[in-house]
Parts: structure tokens; sequence; C-alpha cells
């Protein structure tokens, strides 16, 4: 197996010997930079700031969704798929049914054919 190296000078990568791959290179020490100052194109320009007093009174999600969550907070001991009542039984006992049955179905093809 051959391992490369990249020769800064050429530009291009260079066959090096094996230990040379156990060696990285150090990693150089980050530069110091400052914090760049704000500048202003007038006296008048301003920091953009939002007011909290606005965002804080409205909602942004939907009555009906509201109301969905009102309803699972109610009684947080049931399992979810009671809480909308018997749609969400009959779909989760579907669920589970034909989860079973592509179980049994999977045993019966890969250990009773054989």
């Amino acid at each position: 197996m051959s391992f490369h190296q990249f020769n800064a000078f050429t530009g291009r990568l260079k066959q090096s010997t094996q230990l040379q791959a156990l060696y990285p290179l150090s990693p150089k020490p980050l530069e110091k930079i400052e914090t760049p100052k704000m500048m202003f194109d007038s006296i008048k320009t301003k920091i953009a700031s939002t007011s909290s007093s606005l965002s804080r009174h409205q909602s942004t999600i939907p009555p009906k969704m509201k109301k969905l969550q009102q309803e699972w907070q109610v009684d947080l001991s049931k399992p979810s798929f009671l809480l909308r009542g018997t749609s969400d039984l009959i779909i989760y006992r579907v669920t589970v049914a034909t989860t079973l049955l592509g179980f049994v179905m999977i045993y019966k093809i890969n250990h009773l054919d054989q």
C-alpha cells in the first residue's frame, strides 16, 4: 500500500514512506483575531431590535392544533393511542395486527419452506 504526501512547493502529491503516515503534521496554532468593530454609515443608523411584547401575545399555532394539544395533555397517564377515542384505538390495533401478520409471514417463508 503506498502513502502519499502533499508537496506545497509543486502542489502535487509525492510518494512517501509508510512511517510518514504515522506522524501527521501538527496543526498550526490559531491566529488571534480581534473582533471587528461595528461601523455605521450615519449617526441615525442603529442596531436592529425586536419587540418582545408583540411576539409574546401572538400565537403561531392554528386553533385546531391548539385544541388537539390541550386534549392530549389532559391525562398523561393514558397511552397516546387511547387519547382521541375509538378511531385511534382501531388504527393502533390494525397496525399491531398487520405487524404481527408480517412477522408470521416472514417466519413462515424463511424457516418452514426450507
